[in-house]
């Protein structure tokens, strides 16, 4: 089957959820989840009349796409978002880390940051420095300083943004970056 033929049979299913009665809601989703087209998934969960939220995150899991289970954080009924955010962070996606932390009802940013920098993202990690309400600016600043030619743009943006730059201050009048070596 085509791509093109996956996405024609998940919009089928979709649209028959949202208007047929006596659809059989849980087959559709696992028959959405089956095609593997998380848009589908998502869009299931935003409209059909009954969904079940568990289970349809589980297939955004499955699915692994960091995109749809950020957009269902912000516009599912019913989210959970201790479980949406740890299967945000298995994608490793950082785009969509930084979005949910910046636009969720509920983040923990101290996990958030911690997968941020392990993906050494560093426009997603000015970003999030420049957004969040909590962040590690100290161990951010040093992936965008090891990071030499592509933090480069980065910390340029960062001596421009009023978080980042009050954040620098304090870190240089405390010392806290060291050298590693010493």
């Amino acid at each position: 089957m085509s791509k093109t033929e996956e996405t024609s049979d998940a919009r089928r299913i979709y649209e028959t959820g949202k208007t047929v009665r006596d659809f059989d809601y849980a087959q559709g989703l696992a028959d959405l989840a089956a095609l593997g087209d998380a848009e589908y998934v998502f869009r299931a969960g935003r409209l059909w009349p009954d969904f079940d939220f568990k289970n349809g995150l589980a297939a955004l899991a499955r699915l692994n796409s960091g995109k749809f289970i950020y957009h269902a954080g912000l516009e599912w009924k019913q989210f959970d978002y201790e479980a949406g955010q740890r299967v945000l962070l298995a994608t490793g996606d950082p785009k969509y880390i930084f979005y949910a932390g910046a636009y969720w009802k509920q983040f923990d940013f101290h996990r958030g940051v911690e997968c941020l920098l392990k993906t050494g993202d560093c426009e997603y990690l000015f970003r999030a420095g420049a957004m969040w309400k909590a962040f590690d600016y100290p161990a951010a600043w040093k992936v965008l300083e090891s990071e030499v030619k592509e933090g480069e743009h980065w910390r340029g943006r960062a001596f421009e943004n009023e978080k980042w730059r009050t954040a620098l201050a304090e870190i240089w009048k405390q010392g806290r970056i060291k050298d590693d070596a010493g």
